[in-house]
């Protein structure tokens, strides 16, 4: 039943945005490999790789890695040269010390392994080592969409990213990495991948979150192509900003698509746990995750309200017919959850109340105790986008960006093309763009204190000067004369 429910919710959510939010896995890295995957329309011939995961997976007995590592001495003589000239495999530096290796760096920076590499996805920076992995949940291609596709308004970034990682670069072009994963892929093969997207975002246009999330795009891609740095960093931050922007996106389909209030996160720059401004980062995010649970409620109720008309009337009956529809059994009556929403709505007649308590009784159904809806999607992303902090299993989440994350975000919303804004200036803009707000505004009290968080005026002040120092720390910004302070890409003050 939970199953059912939950697979209904998250075709709707695909039908509505793009990519599904039920399962709290999604990584960056899967927006990666999904992005390059849409972008070359390819995948990676593996077969080299397969062997490896089986010779390094440490569940694998001795006897099964080391048959591994036989089959690729055997049958690759040439790739692996004098390291495959050995008589004993077991203590060879090719089972010892090379695989493990190569392992390790297909796994930094938070890959996801698979069984399979199939089902897995490499912190790679070349499209030879994409994989078929769906784990994304359509995150890589809502982002391929969002940045333009093969349109008239393709943003650079997406030429950026096709450029670093292309399959057929030349080795004397490629980046170490990628001229070390290089041989262990025997060339790509045709993924095709369909560049339609039917989702109702993105279809018609873009929304004012939308335009802003396209505009870090462009902001980001200028910075990169002005700094010409090393091109893994920069890959590392394009597919950054990619997962940075499914979390506003997702956050935001409360306010965009539920007609809740437009929300704004407190950036802690407190450095104390239970200081004023923690505790009120902490209020705010929770109101975010809150919200997140409320859309998911009135998803529920359109649903419920598509297969069954004035549905409140007959709350059963409309579980029943929207199961129906999607060509499932209907539910026993006298099963724990129908006695649960029975229960919840026996003493009410009001339509608000009973499509509250029972979408949240589906809700608790579908979610179980593994939060696998829209709010565990948000946390999950959150953290390892480097967003929220602390990354431990605390429920209680506030807004700290790692550096890599403040980095990304300050390049993607000031523009690297004009010279260093003024920093209450750049306060504006990442307001605007992100709904983050230090405390440095006038006004920035009364928002936050909007989700339920109060934060003494002075706390505020105090924290907008840290943030200031951290990012001057960063060499993000600059003190100047006459209490001045500029936020950009500070060369461009020289020029």
């Amino acid at each position: 039943m939970s199953k059912v429910l939950r697979k209904t919710l998250s075709d709707e959510l695909h039908r509505r945005h793009g990519y599904r939010t039920m399962e709290a896995k999604i990584k960056p890295v899967h927006i990666a490999n999904a992005l390059m995957r849409v972008e070359h329309q390819c995948v990676g011939r593996m077969n080299v790789l397969e062997q490896l995961f089986i010779a390094t997976h440490r569940k694998n007995s001795t006897e099964q890695r080391i048959a591994a590592v036989q089959t690729m001495i055997t049958t690759q003589k040439e790739r692996w040269g004098a390291l495959g000239q050995v008589t004993d495999v077991r203590n060879s530096a090719l089972m010892t010390k090379v695989l493990p290796l190569i392992r390790t760096l297909l796994g930094a920076d938070g890959a996801a392994f698979g069984n399979t590499p199939e089902m897995s996805s490499f912190s790679s920076p070349t499209a030879l080592t994409v994989t078929a992995d769906p784990s994304d949940d359509g995150a890589g291609a809502f982002m391929h969409r969002l940045w333009g596709a093969r349109g008239t308004e393709r943003l650079d970034i997406l030429d950026l990213l096709a450029e670093l990682t292309d399959p057929n670069k030349k080795a004397a072009d490629m980046d170490d990495l990628s001229a070390l994963l290089a041989p262990l892929v025997e060339g790509t093969r045709e993924k095709k991948v369909t560049s339609s997207f039917a989702a109702e975002d993105l279809s018609s246009g873009f929304s004012a979150v939308e335009a802003e999330l396209r505009r870090a795009a462009i902001h980001l891609a200028a910075y990169e192509r002005k700094l010409n740095p090393n091109p893994i960093a920069t890959l590392q931050r394009v597919v950054l900003l990619a997962g940075l922007s499914v979390f506003m996106h997702a956050s935001t389909r409360p306010h965009e698509r539920g007609g809740l209030e437009r929300r704004f996160l407190l950036l802690d720059s407190s450095g104390e746990h239970f200081s004023p401004v923690a505790q009120a980062s902490t209020r705010c995010v929770a109101q975010l995750v809150n919200d997140a649970s409320e859309y998911l409620s009135i998803v529920l109720s359109d649903l419920l309200e598509s297969a069954h008309p004035n549905w409140t009337s007959n709350p059963l009956g409309a579980i029943n017919a929207l199961l129906e529809a999607g060509g499932h059994a209907p539910f026993d009556g006298r099963a724990k959850l129908a006695r649960r929403i029975k229960e919840s709505i026996e003493e009410t007649n009001d339509p608000d109340e009973i499509r509250r308590e029972v979408c949240e009784e589906l809700l608790r159904e579908i979610e179980g105790n593994q939060r696998r809806g829209l709010d565990g999607y948000l946390r999950m992303l959150g953290i390892r986008s480097g967003f929220l902090y602390p990354a431990q299993k605390n429920p209680n989440k506030r807004l700290n960006p790692s550096d890599r994350t403040l980095e990304v975000m300050v390049m993607a919303t000031v523009d690297a093309k004009l010279p260093p804004v003024e920093y209450r200036d750049f306060l504006e803009q990442l307001c605007d763009r992100w709904g983050i707000v230090v405390g440095g505004r006038p006004g920035d009290a009364e928002l936050i204190a909007n989700g339920g968080a109060n934060v003494p005026g002075r706390a505020l002040r105090d924290n907008s000067e840290r943030f200031l120092d951290r990012l001057e720390s960063l060499g993000l910004a600059r003190r100047l004369a006459d209490s001045v302070a500029v936020v950009g890409l500070l060369e461009a003050a020289h020029a």
